[in-house]
């Protein structure tokens, strides 16, 4: 199964990674790696965005509708009347984190990206600014790795912009904070990658709120309180 994946998924972003990568300029050519990447992947987060949205409505339906139920009914009536209601809806609160692209996007992203670039020979002793080797951790300040807090920072600053929910909000943070750990000994040129995507996915994420926003805001006053909704 494991081998399937490798083949399926794995393998191919390899090979493409391998020809966004065309310079032996070690430093300059990651930040290409890097752009190049995110710039790809754009159409992508767009049509998860999409499904994230229209994810959250039926969510918010399935949540009313149950808390009415809950309201009227007891017992085996309100369980069966809540099952139908996730009937209706096609809905199963596990289906959320098992249907998940988003997540498994970001995993397999993750993974392939982590494999390529910890096999790059180019890397080795490769300087770049104040970085004297991007295939060892960075210990830009006095031993202290700056890059893996770097990336989290941004990280931390993009979840507390995009989610709104305190409950998702924390659970993203608290996971930040486990990539710290996994990541804060691992060569300079992957934290700088991360550093440079999450860095990347801030800028998408207010440049996708200025424009909703703006959208918004061209509504009629009825339009705009329904859309908020």
């Amino acid at each position: 199964m494991l081998e399937v994946l490798d083949q399926i998924f794995l393998q191919p972003l390899m090979l493409i990674y391998s020809y966004a990568w065309f310079s032996d300029q070690a430093g300059p050519q990651l930040v290409i790696f890097s752009v190049l990447l995110n710039v790809a992947l754009l159409p992508l987060y767009y049509q998860m965005e999409q499904r994230s949205k229209a994810a959250r409505a039926i969510r918010q339906r399935v949540a009313s509708e149950v808390a009415r139920m809950k309201r009227h009914f007891r017992g085996r009536e309100r369980y069966f009347y809540i099952r139908t209601v996730y009937r209706h809806y096609r809905y199963h609160p596990i289906s959320e984190v098992l249907g998940s692209a988003d997540l498994f996007v970001q995993i397999v992203v993750f993974v392939t990206v982590y494999r390529f670039l910890s096999g790059l020979e180019v890397l080795v002793g490769a300087p770049f600014g104040p970085i004297a080797d991007l295939s060892r951790p960075d210990g830009l300040l006095g031993g202290v790795n700056v890059l893996p807090l770097l990336m989290t920072a941004i990280n931390a600053a993009s979840v507390y912009y995009y989610v709104e929910d305190r409950g998702k909000r924390l659970q993203a943070w608290l996971l930040a904070t486990l990539f710290l750990v996994l990541l804060y000994q691992s060569a300079a040129a992957l934290t700088l990658y991360w550093t440079l995507n999450n860095l990347f996915s801030l800028v998408r994420n207010v440049v996708q709120r200025k424009l909703a926003g703006r959208s918004l805001q061209s509504l009629l006053p009825f339009e705009r309180l329904a859309a908020q909704r």
